[in-house]
């Protein structure tokens, strides 16, 4: 009966350190995501950003996923201090990692093609700024060739953003006409 009682008062001892790593490590996450999110803020990584091209809140998402990293990190040791085999550990840490690469691949599915394009369409400079071009049904004047996208203003004033890929994959016409 002794023993049988003290076991139970090491694996209480056990859940109580699990949830203080629990409680440590969330709180620690939050504070990462917090502090790096103002970092990033203050360096202006957005503005960095925008200037070559991309539109994403890379100040939220690269804080984001730091924090879901802690959170991750957090999950193992607890589920290590609970005594769970560390293969079970390894096996959720490789499906979680999996899932991370699958979304971001899924994710650039489009942005490699066009950044691909651009480079390509860079190279033969055929396409620039003041350019006169038909592809499909769009007709216009290029505006600004960025990394993934080319904006063409049409005959009424639109402007329509095409992405790079579609330059690649499609009958072009090209006038050398500045407007």
């Amino acid at each position: 009966m002794v023993d049988f009682i003290t076991g139970i008062k090491a694996y209480f001892n056990q859940i109580i350190a699990g949830v203080i790593i629990l409680l440590v490590g969330f709180g620690l996450g939050i504070l990462v995501k917090k502090v790096l999110f103002k970092i990033f803020r203050e360096i202006g990584l957005n503005k960095i950003m925008s200037k070559v091209g991309v539109i994403v809140d890379l100040e939220k998402w690269v804080s984001s996923i730091i924090s879901y990293v802690v959170y991750l990190l957090t999950m193992v040791l607890f589920l290590d201090q609970l005594g769970i085999e560390s293969i079970v550990l390894y096996l959720i840490a490789g499906a979680l990692l999996m899932l991370v690469i699958l979304t971001a691949l899924v994710g650039l599915k489009d942005v490699i093609p066009n950044f691909i394009a651009w480079l390509i369409l860079q190279r033969r400079g055929r396409i620039r700024h003041g350019t006169r071009v038909e592809i499909r049904e769009i007709a216009g004047v290029v505006e600004k060739v960025g990394f993934l996208e080319t904006e063409i203003r049409t005959h009424n004033d639109d402007i329509l953003y095409v992405p790079n890929s579609l330059f690649l994959k499609s009958k072009l016409k090209v006038k050398r006409n500045n407007k």
